[in-house]
Formats: C-alpha cells, structure tokens, sequence
C-alpha cells in the first residue's frame, strides 16, 4: 500500500513538473515567434520583393548650415549651406549615393553660390553650362555656371548669384537639373525655407 501512495505521489509530481515545463516551451516559443516574425518583417524590407527603404538624410540634416570664420589672410567669410534630402545614386566609379550640397560664401565683398557633390562629377566644359532650375511653382529657367578654376569636377559655381540668392531667401524648395558625365541629368531638391542671408 505504501508503494502504491508513493508510485501515485511520485508520478503526479512529475505530472506537475511536464506541465511547468510545456507551459514554459509554449511561452518561449511565442516569444521566439514574435522575435522571428519581427526579424522576417525587418528582412522583407531590405529584400528586392519588399518595400524600399527610402535613402536619404534625416531632417536636421538638411536645414541650414551657418558658419563665421576668419580665413588665414584675415578676412572674414561668411557661409551657409544645406544637404538634399535625397542622395544621387550614380553607376559605377560613383555608386553608393552621393550627396549633393547648395552652398553661398561671402568674403572680402564678393559673394559665390556653389553646388558640389560627395562623388560623381558634372558635365561641363571649362566655359561652363547650364542648369535648369524651378523655384517652388514658378517656370523652371536656365541659369548658367562656370567650372572650379582649380578644375575639381565636382563642384560648379553659378554666375548670377545675387538673383538666385534673392529667389533661395522667398522660396520653400529649390530643384536643381543639371546634368553629370555618364551619368545623364538628375533633379535634385532642396528644402530653402528657412535661409537667413543678409551678406
């Protein structure tokens, strides 16, 4: 009779204990699924049948950028420049997105606007060429730009700086179409809103 009492005791004990522990497999596997589940959402994204992920700058990175210096002659130059939110994405030497920057520079009197990309290289000659851009709604216009006089390739300067900068002060957004070697012509946008420039 004792055995009896001790083989039923013994056997609802383990009973209990399988219990625990297929309460405790069912948990983890339900937090494992969740955490496969959210792992599988996040590949979907990255794979070329999922949703692309948009490739750009975060916002504080594409406001305004204000700088004083005073250069090694001692003249005092004023800059300031912003990021397109969006990065140009070029073919081969170039590929991986480069970022394309609107810059004004005031020193000793004279004021430049210049557009400069981290890769790539525009297609102009050493006279120059032209660019296409829309302020806001308005009609898009030609405006011309020389080549650096140091001869880097990526970066142009335009001519008519001072009606530009007055249009960059009224307008919201910016869309510059201009053209790089063997790549075609890309627009490229710019958020200008809140451009502060009393230079």
């Amino acid at each position: 009779m004792k055995t009896l009492i001790l083989a039923l005791s013994l056997l609802s004990f383990l009973s209990c204990t399988t219990k625990k522990k297929l309460d405790q497999t069912s948990e983890t596997d339900r937090v494992q699924g969740t955490s496969a589940d959210t792992v599988s959402q996040a590949t979907k994204r990255k794979l070329p049948g999922g949703p692309a992920p948009q490739k750009g700058l975060s916002d504080s990175a594409t406001t305004w950028v204000y700088e004083k210096k005073i250069d090694k002659e001692g003249n005092t130059v004023h800059k300031a420049s912003i990021h397109s939110p969006n990065l140009l994405e070029f073919g081969f030497p170039y590929a991986g997105g480069s970022t394309a920057t609107l810059s004004i520079r005031h020193k000793n009197g004279t004021s430049y606007l210049y557009l400069e990309v981290s890769k790539g290289q525009f297609n102009r000659s050493f006279q120059g060429g032209t660019a296409r851009i829309r302020f806001d709604d308005k009609p898009a216009r030609d405006y011309s730009f020389s080549a650096a006089e140091n001869g880097r390739a990526n970066i142009i300067f335009f001519d008519s700086v001072q009606p530009l900068v007055d249009q960059l002060k009224l307008a919201r957004k910016a869309v510059v179409a201009v053209e790089f070697y063997a790549q075609g012509k890309r627009q490229i946008e710019f958020r200008t809103g809140s451009l502060r420039w009393n230079h």
